[in-house]
Order: structure tokens, then C-alpha cells, then sequence
């Protein structure tokens, strides 16, 4: 039973949840820092997120991108149901930006997954909940993304 149960978690979880988690990135020290100027607005479905205008600075990379973290609560999101608009709700994350280093590339932002306090689901289910801390999740789809990488503007060095 716990086997089935155990395969069950590990197909119900994002696959992009483990993608870019910290542990597999390489830090950046002293990051170059990217000032969003005006809050970054993109909607899916029944959720509107809003990125806060702030500074984003690099904190992780990998031969792809850059991944760089804002401050407290920097991303939003609103949730109005379409059949019950009564049960909207608004819920702040910490998060970041990934910024490819093609020039082309797509940047899109994520929510960091904070710890969650421990359930009575048992071991298994705590135990992939744990291992989801601190990893990096795309709440919606690159083609809602369109022109985030375009309002952000690298900081003066040193300013």
C-alpha cells in the first residue's frame, strides 16, 4: 500500500518543482542586480499575478540562465473562481525571476515553495512535501510571461 502511495506522491509532483531547485545551482556572489521599474501583471486562467516592482538581484545560475531573487512577498497572487467569486483570495510569495543569458531567451518568474508545517498525511507525504522546500515553481505558462524580460533594467554598478 505505501508503495502505491508513494508512486501516487511522485506522479502528482511538478516535475518543475525539482527543476530548478538551489541545491543544483551554482551561487553567484556579489550578483548583478536588475531593477523592475512598474509591478509585471500576467493572468492565467482564474489567477492574476503581480510581480513587485523592486530589485531583483542574481543569486544562483546554471549554463542556461540566471535566477535572480527579490524581496519579501515580491509576487502575488489573486485567485477569483469563475463559478464563486466569493471565495477569492489574495496570497504574497517570495520569488524570483529566471533570466536566460541568450539574449533571445524568455524571462519568466517563480514562486519560492516556503516550508509547510508537517501534516497528518505520514512520513512518505511529509517526507515529498520536505523535499519541495525552497524550490523554484513557474505558476503559469511562458505564453502569459510576454515582455518581463524587456522591464528589466540592469543597476548601475556600485549604485
Amino acid at each position: 500500500m505505501y508503495g502505491k502511495l508513494f508512486f501516487a506522491a511522485l506522479l502528482l509532483a511538478s516535475p518543475a518543482s525539482f527543476a530548478k531547485h538551489p541545491r543544483s545551482l551554482t551561487v553567484v556572489e556579489q550578483g548583478v542586480s536588475y531593477v523592475l521599474a512598474q509591478d509585471f501583471v500576467a493572468s492565467e486562467k482564474a489567477a492574476t499575478f503581480t510581480l513587485k516592482a523592486g530589485t531583483y538581484v542574481t543569486a544562483f545560475e546554471d549554463s542556461k540562465a540566471l535566477y535572480l531573487l527579490g524581496g519579501a512577498n515580491c509576487l502575488e497572487m489573486h485567485v477569483v473562481p469563475p463559478k464563486q467569486p466569493e471565495y477569492a483570495y489574495t496570497k504574497p510569495f517570495n520569488c524570483g525571476i529566471y533570466y536566460p543569458k541568450a539574449e533571445q531567451g524568455q524571462a519568466l518568474f517563480f514562486y519560492i515553495r516556503e516550508a509547510l508545517p508537517r501534516s497528518e498525511f505520514g512520513l512518505i507525504v511529509n517526507a515529498i512535501i520536505k523535499a519541495g522546500e525552497g524550490s523554484f515553481n513557474y505558476p503559469i505558462s511562458k505564453k502569459h510571461v510576454v515582455g518581463l524580460r524587456s522591464r528589466l533594467q540592469a543597476a548601475p554598478v556600485g549604485g
